[in-house]
């Protein structure tokens, strides 16, 4: 009676276990899948590149420019005095590869093109000629620092940044815990088989959570972000979310493939006893 008793135990604690243990796994992968996903530097770099924004960024901020100079009788060709050997791409992939921007934020030459113009058309500069050339200077670059330094990115670094640690920290956590009980387990089950047919409950329940995540993280609309109209950011997101989508189907082909073969193991295990 005294054995039965304790059998009756140990199997409850060991399911407790196994949920522990499951949960342990999930987290694991869970972190993993958005540290190399979602929070990867290099994915979302890659994304920006594959998906052409630089290009339609560059061809935007161009039309804005134009739009701005003829608006006050300025001729569009000075924009491409400011912007030619496509000053604006590489300005804007030296920013999304390591966030540096120039110190004088949007200013890549508009004041002294638009005073040597003013100068070349013998136009006395007076107050009114000055505050001119100033109000388009600032307007030029407010576009630019739009255009070229687009706030999401640093959204994004900064976003990163503080949640890192903590998936990384999660991620440690995980692998402790998740070892603490498979020791536990075979602490308590000498015929292994045993100890394994929890384990492989585990692997099964974590791979059935990491699928509904996965359908979650897929399905949800994590990157609607408001004001943003551009088709080539449309493109750069759906090329983001892709990319970022990639390790939760690999993981969650490991984490079934692992249960699978536990559970052949096991049975194996048992049927030489």
């Amino acid at each position: 009676m005294h054995k039965h008793k304790n059998r009756k135990y140990r199997t409850a604690a060991s399911l407790a276990v196994t949920v522990v243990l499951s949960a342990a796994i999930f987290l694991l992968f869970f972190s993993i899948e958005l540290l190399i996903g979602y929070f990867s530097t290099h994915s979302f770099q890659e994304s920006l590149r594959g998906s052409g924004y630089a290009n339609g960024m560059e061809e935007e901020l161009l039309a804005k420019q134009r739009e701005l100079f003829s608006s006050y009788g300025l001729p569009e060709s000075l924009t491409e005095e400011i912007w030619g050997g496509s000053k604006a791409y590489l300005a804007f992939s030296q920013y999304a590869n390591d966030g540096i921007q120039k110190e004088d934020g949007g200013d890549f030459g508009q004041q002294a093109v638009l005073e040597e113009y003013i100068r070349g058309q013998d136009v006395y500069e007076t107050e009114n000629v000055q505050a001119a050339i100033e109000a388009v200077v600032s307007e030029s670059k407010a576009i630019c620092k739009r255009y070229v330094y687009p706030s999401f990115i640093s959204g994004y670094r900064q976003f990163i940044q503080e949640r890192r640690p903590l998936f990384f920290g999660m991620a440690v956590l995980s692998v402790i815990a998740g070892a603490f009980c498979v020791f536990l387990l075979f602490h308590w089950y000498h015929c292994r088989h045993h100890a394994l047919y929890y384990i492989t409950g585990s692997c099964f329940t974590a791979a059935v959570w990491n699928l509904a995540a996965t359908a979650v993280v897929r399905t949800g609309g994590w990157f609607a972000v408001s004001g943003i109209k551009a088709v080539y950011y449309q493109q750069f997101i759906d090329a983001f979310k892709a990319r970022g989508m990639t390790p939760w189907y690999l993981f969650s082909v490991v984490i079934a493939a692992a249960a699978v073969l536990l559970l052949v193991v096991s049975i194996r295990m048992r049927n030489r006893k």
